[in-house]
């Protein structure tokens, strides 16, 4: 237990959030569930700057997906759409729907963000309006860094586990 507070009194530092925000970027590009980070910033940081370091780290992790999808399969799944009509229906509906399409997964918990980015990065979005998108998962950052901080401190855990002996 030791060691899970130093590593969160480590991570409260300046070079701490930069490897926190390293550790986020990387479970987005890897599509791992970040939620849980959320809370941990939520913990750390407090709620305003929690959100302000998810919201950064999730739009940097959120453009490399992208932007990796875009350069290195779009072709590739271009020749696959356009071999299958009902994946081109879908390409239609997603160009016809634009930014308000985009905003709308965004803001909805039931689309998972990681996989989102590289799905936006395979079809006909602009960079200009998956970035704008971006601005919407501010609500809910928000929401999970207030949660986690409203957790109780860690020093009370530790003091838990040595009173009781755990």
């Amino acid at each position: 237990m030791n060691n899970l507070l130093d590593l969160f009194s480590y991570l409260g530092s300046g070079i701490g959030i930069l490897y926190f925000s390293l550790i986020y970027v990387l479970a987005i590009i890897f599509v791992l569930p970040a939620s849980w980070l959320s809370l941990v910033a939520g913990f750390l940081y407090g709620p305003f700057f929690g959100t302000l370091i998810v919201f950064i780290s999730a739009f940097m992790g959120a453009s490399f997906s992208f932007l990796l999808s875009k350069k290195l399969f779009f072709l590739r799944v271009q020749n696959i759409i356009n071999n299958f009509e009902k994946l081109s229906i879908l390409e239609k509906i997603i160009k016809k729907g634009g930014l308000k399409l985009i905003i709308l997964t965004r803001l909805s918990p039931i689309f998972p963000f990681s996989l989102l980015n590289y799905f936006y990065g395979l079809n006909k979005v602009s960079y200009k309006n998956f970035s704008i998108s971006l601005l919407f998962i501010l609500p809910g950052s928000y929401l999970y860094t207030s949660l986690g901080s409203f957790a109780g401190s860690l020093n009370e855990i530790r003091d838990l586990k040595t009173n009781n002996n755990i």
